[in-house]
């Protein structure tokens, strides 16, 4: 079975709010492209709080890498941990175009690069249109996945998704990439 994604609403999204409720400021994301880290405001226009570390939010953490094992049964949590997050910020016009979050160096897949990645809504305006997450299956069609405050999408980093350009209103994502230990 070629899963394209799961959907879970078990994530204690009350232990994120602190980073929402952070003063820390926001920058304009960047892109990973050509072996280095640019600003493209057509590619990527949200904003992000960097220097968030996963380890100081290990029930989450440990949440996520849970839902490995609902992924594919025959994998054990324990051989995958989270690496990175980010906290971004969805205001109107912004949006992330199609891309896939596994990085590739030298043009070569990353052997120890991200296996899984996640989305989970912290906020979204009572106002808001667009911003819908879309994913592409093996067949190349597209599905957009509405996601409630509370919610976590889980794939493989290798699935191509975008978010679709906000309309009105704003949304706030944690998204987290998983990696294999080695």
């Amino acid at each position: 079975m070629n899963k394209m994604y799961i959907k879970r609403k078990d994530l204690n999204i009350e232990s994120l709010y602190d980073m929402r409720d952070d003063k820390s400021s926001f920058m304009l994301a960047e892109v990973y492209r050509n072996a280095k880290s640019v600003v493209n405001k057509s590619s990527r226009s949200t904003k992000i709080k960097n220097g968030i570390n996963p380890d100081h939010y290990p029930e989450i953490t440990k949440s996520l890498t849970d839902m490995i094992s609902i992924w594919d049964s025959t994998l054990n949590p324990a051989d995958f941990y989270v690496k990175e997050f980010n906290y971004l910020k969805y205001r109107e016009g912004d949006h992330f175009v199609r891309h896939h979050d596994h990085v590739r160096i030298n043009g070569e897949l990353d052997p120890n690069g991200r296996v899984f990645s996640t989305s989970t809504i912290i906020d979204k305006s009572d106002d808001l249109r667009g911003g819908d997450f879309i994913i592409w299956d093996q067949y190349n069609a597209e599905h957009k996945i509405s996601l409630d405050v509370g919610e976590t999408i889980f794939f493989s980093s290798f699935r191509d998704h975008q978010v679709n350009k906000v309309l009105q209103g704003n949304r706030e994502v944690l998204v987290a990439w998983i990696y294999k230990r080695t």
